[in-house]
């Protein structure tokens, strides 16, 4: 990957394909985490630039300080798009990228052409207090310095058994930056995570088209959070992916690339 220099830090990046601009967030745990969906896009049509980083502190990126908060997260994203020249560009976010996504938009609208959310955690929805919650026992395991084991318990409540193929499949060494990226999010994200609120005032000046992308199997909690998404954004449309769950960017690349796809095409009319 390449690095840019962005507010003072180095992000590692890297540019895939020619044409319209699409950015990539990824969610925590795991920097290498939208590599199957971006691979999957790259023979999709319309034709794409495939802008897929690593956030601060994560993968190859500098800034590992903390506390990291979300409008920094986001102002990293539109540094990012500065510093390749990009004026404006669709942007993709995967469940905590998916809030920093979200605080994109909100903080520059006019930068950001179509929202493509992928199961946001989005705290302030009713079942929010239970569903972080549920995550207690692996803070505990974190607070114990057993990185491992809150890496497991974090992956495997999601993936199954299969967990450890998934992760392995985003690249060389995915394992291993799994358990570091992990003492990232439970150390500075999680906290900073369970604070943020999407607010109506800031979201009523996104004008950009909204595409929700849940997994049939992920809950009431991010079912919520989609139904949050369409009280701010009237323009937000859904798609429902079949059999995956909270872990469906690694289980299901290849439909959320399609659905991707379609939403560029027939709600954003981009050039073929």
């Amino acid at each position: 990957m390449e690095t840019a220099r962005v507010n003072d830090t180095e992000i590692a990046y890297e540019v895939i394909g020619h044409g319209e601009p699409l950015l990539l967030i990824h969610g925590s745990n795991l920097a290498t985490g939208l590599v199957p969906i971006a691979g999957a896009l790259a023979d999709k049509e319309p034709p794409l630039q495939l802008v897929r980083y690593h956030r601060r502190g994560m993968g190859g990126s500098g800034g590992r300080t903390w506390p990291i908060p979300v409008r920094q997260q986001a102002a990293d994203a539109i540094g990012l798009l500065d510093a390749l020249g990009l004026p404006s560009a669709h942007v993709l976010g995967y469940s905590y990228g998916g809030v920093i996504a979200l605080e994109t938009a909100l903080s520059s609208p006019t930068r950001v052409r179509s929202l493509t959310l992928l199961e946001p955690i989005l705290a302030q929805v009713p079942s929010g207090p239970g569903f972080l919650a549920g995550m207690d026992p692996i803070v505990s395991l974190y607070d114990a310095g057993d990185m491992e084991g809150a890496v497991t318990a974090t992956f495997a409540g999601m993936g199954g058994h299969r967990w450890p193929d998934l992760v392995a499949a985003t690249g060389p060494g995915a394992l291993e930056r799994a358990v570091r990226d992990t003492e990232l999010f439970y150390r500075d994200e999680f906290p900073v995570l369970k604070a943020w609120r999407l607010d109506a005032a800031r979201a009523a000046a996104v004008k950009s088209p909204v595409l929700s992308v849940m997994g049939t199997r992920s809950g009431p909690f991010f079912d919520e959070g989609r139904q949050l998404l369409h009280r701010h954004f009237p323009q937000c449309v859904d798609v429902d992916i079949a059999d995956a769950n909270h872990l469906l960017n690694l289980q299901t690349p290849e439909p959320i690339a399609a659905a991707i796809a379609d939403f560029l095409r027939q709600s954003v009319h981009v050039e073929r």
